[in-house]
């Protein structure tokens, strides 16, 4: 094992793909804000909501995840947390939706919800990936073994499989990496509107919340489905193809484009 170890490395594709998806995924949020701000729809209100309620979100879910799987394995409460943040995030973009203190009134501070929630969310994705670029660089520099020492680390199967999995990930995948960040960050979006719009309805129904449950439940499915594979690239494409199918499928059910036309000319400013 320590010689299968030893010969992990991170090629300079690698990791140039690690700090590009790492800078894409921090300025992606902040281009996002900057699209609204052009249409004089940013608010910085509904942005702030959106990080609270995806950070309240996803530490409950980690705690619940701990007390429900107590005395588990770290992967099984992984799987837990998993399961329980789709409901805990839904609920807790059903309820900002819902609260008069958020004041989310259009469909213009709906999606800066949407830019808070699935921004906060991007920038921990891209601190990862410079974390990963760090641990790159260092393995390069002093070697695997010396790494694990560093970090009084065990030297386990399921550490190797973990660094290995890291050099192994490529440039071409690092740029689906990007291309995925995308998809996710639209799936928030369009699952905001989903909720706001349909909450304008006279009689909303909570099948819609029900609805937006299942799709989060759908894309986090199939990715993971697609995880036995362990083929990446499959991974990847499967949680892209899959996010973009369900943005589809929200702007369809909320008509997207006229979303879009309320932000562009300020349709629904005063509402």
């Amino acid at each position: 094992m320590d010689e299968a170890i030893n010969e992990i490395f991170f090629t300079g594709g690698t990791l140039c793909g690690y700090a590009a998806a790492g800078i894409f995924y921090l300025l992606l949020p902040v281009a996002a804000f900057l699209w609204m701000k052009k249409y004089r729809a940013a608010r910085v209100y509904p942005v702030v909501t959106g990080i609270i309620a995806y950070f309240l979100a996803v530490r409950f879910s980690d705690l619940l995840a701990n007390m429900i799987g107590f005395g588990q394995t770290a992967a099984v409460k992984t799987v837990l947390a998993a399961e329980l943040v789709c409901w805990l995030e839904e609920s807790a973009r059903f309820l900002a939706m819902r609260w008069p203190v958020t004041d989310i009134r259009n469909t213009h501070s709906a999606v800066c919800f949407g830019i808070g929630h699935a921004g906060l969310e991007c920038w921990i994705r891209g601190f990862q990936k410079f974390r990963i670029f760090h641990f790159g660089q260092e393995i390069n520099n002093a070697g695997v073994s010396q790494f694990i020492e560093n970090r009084h680390l065990q030297h386990t199967p399921e550490l190797a499989e973990q660094l290995r999995g890291y050099a192994e990930n490529g440039f071409l995948l690092s740029m689906l990496d990007i291309l995925n960040s995308v998809t996710d960050f639209g799936f928030h979006f369009a699952l905001s509107l989903l909720i706001f719009k349909k909450m304008q309805e006279t009689n909303f129904q909570k099948r819609w919340l029900l609805l937006a449950i299942l799709l989060h439940y759908v894309l986090n499915g199939a990715v993971w489905l697609a995880s036995f594979t362990q083929d990446a690239l499959f991974i990847k494409l499967t949680g892209i193809i899959c996010g973009a199918g369900i943005i589809l499928f929200v702007f369809r059910l909320i008509d997207g484009r006229a979303c879009m036309d309320e932000i562009r000319f300020r349709l629904d400013t005063d509402a």
